[in-house]
């Protein structure tokens, strides 16, 4: 192989010298001149797989490999860096590219293929940035989270929000909530206005299209036609491929109070859903979840969700034209209520607890709640050159959504998805057995297909 500007030789002499690419030329029509470059091995470059890989390249990393089922979004990216070994099946990519050329794997593939990629990769000893959610279901979220302790590697799920929850830090630093009462997260996402939701039954099989890796697509899933009606993009309402709405979204709206309120798995969840999920996701659906007690919240906490453009009621106390805005965070305490954006976005102080909208109490609230997240913070970093500098300086604890806390976040939402099973049935989780009480259909929900040739393992 002939790497641009520099000889296969000395692009492994450099590589087993320094464990990061420093060049003075090109790699793959990309610049390697300046600070050194982490290097990246790309599965997945369409729709958010292109995001992903601009955003390393932006933050200090070369793509080295890229792999993609769709020959004609596989031939895109191939066009963007000459010469990069190019594959269809991540398999073959990891088994054929010199370990020696790539220090990290980005996946940005469908749910269902999140946890064997990554895992595969970080049995190479491998770091890994995973696209949220971290994984299709509770056993893979263990799966990768035991990888993650067992092989050291620096570990990142693309929740790209995440930085924001340290806004909310430092409102909890100064107790401005007070008691935590209840906690509303919600998107706009399902019914629709993203993807389809509420098939009852398989799509007509269609013709592959040329050189398209179908079985590679399906990885550990159980074998199904193809059709146009999974991919792209429209896999996320099928319960077999993506996770719904739910992890969709509230891996970012959700993600401020999961991380601030120090929340674990859910001690109850119960869903009302238009129709119980199936072949797919329902299409309208809000979910309580009641946590147990944690170091922020003594008596544990209530969390509604909902989607679909259902919305949480206007917060007692608050404006009359108040507008909670299509996807958002509101934490609901017994001094103040906060009102977060989309991908934990800065929260705004919008009632205080027995003060009307015009009071002086919540005027001086409000411009408190401001003042304090002026400036920069810790909120600040970008999300993607965290992972690269920890990789680059082997440190995996400096990653604000390592797999030791996205693990648990995606879990708590999976509960959230088996919910929409068993409408208006409320589960509840025994820690110690690690099953749903009385209720072994829900319990082996918790587990997810393995596929000969696609078995997740650490």
């Amino acid at each position: 192989m002939k790497v641009q500007g520099l000889s296969r030789r000395s692009f492994l002499a450099n590589s087993a010298m320094a464990g990061f690419f420093i060049a003075s030329g090109s790699v793959y029509g990309q610049d390697a001149k300046g600070p050194q470059k982490l290097r990246v091995l790309k599965i997945g470059t369409g729709g958010m797989g292109r995001a992903d890989t601009d955003s390393l390249i932006k933050n200090g990393a070369i793509i080295t490999g890229v792999c993609d089922v769709n020959p004609k979004t596989l031939d895109g990216s191939a066009k963007r860096f000459p010469g990069v070994p190019k594959f269809t099946d991540y398999r073959r990519l990891l088994d054929k590219v010199d370990p020696a050329t790539y220090d990290g794997v980005c996946v940005s593939t469908a749910d269902h293929t999140h946890a064997t990629i990554a895992l595969n990769a970080m049995r190479r000893g491998k770091h890994v940035y995973v696209q949220k959610p971290l994984a299709h279901t509770y056993e893979e979220c263990e799966m990768l989270l035991a990888a993650a302790e067992k092989y050291k590697v620096v570990t990142q799920m693309g929740n790209q929000g995440h930085p924001g929850v340290y806004r909310y830090a430092k409102l909890l630093e100064q107790n401005f909530w007070g008691n935590i009462l209840e906690v509303h997260s919600w998107t706009d996402r399902a019914g629709g206005r993203w993807w389809p939701q509420g098939m009852r039954s398989l799509p007509k099989t269609e013709k592959i299209p040329a050189g398209y890796d179908w079985d590679c697509w399906l990885g550990p899933a159980k074998m199904r036609d193809y059709s146009s009606a999974y991919t792209p993009f429209k896999w996320r309402g099928w319960c077999d491929f993506g996770c719904g709405a739910i992890v969709d979204m509230a891996v970012h709206n959700f993600d401020p109070a999961f991380f601030v309120l120090k929340l674990g798995l859910p001690r109850t969840i119960k869903a009302w859903c238009d129709q119980p999920a199936k072949l797919a996701w329902a299409t309208y659906s809000t979910i309580d979840f009641n946590f147990g007690p944690s170091p922020v919240c003594p008596k544990g906490v209530n969390v509604y969700w909902y989607e679909s453009g259902l919305l949480p009621k206007r917060p007692l106390g608050s404006n009359y034209r108040l507008q909670v805005g299509t996807n958002g965070c509101m934490i609901v305490g017994d001094r103040a209520t906060t009102l977060g954006g989309s991908h934990a976005g800065k929260p705004m102080c919008v009632a205080t607890f027995g003060h009307d909208s015009g009071s002086q109490e919540t005027k001086d609230a409000a411009r408190s709640c401001n003042d304090l997240l002026k400036g920069d913070g810790r909120w600040s970093y970008n999300h993607y050159k965290e992972w690269i500098d920890a990789c680059k300086a082997g440190k995996p604890e400096d990653c604000g959504s390592k797999f030791a806390y996205a693990a648990k976040l995606t879990e708590a939402l999976l509960f959230g998805c088996i919910a929409q099973y068993f409408p208006g049935k409320e589960l509840a989780w025994d820690e110690a057995k690690k099953e749903f009480t009385d209720n072994p259909a829900a319990t082996a929900m918790l587990r997810g297909s393995k596929r000969a040739g696609f078995e997740p393992f650490v």
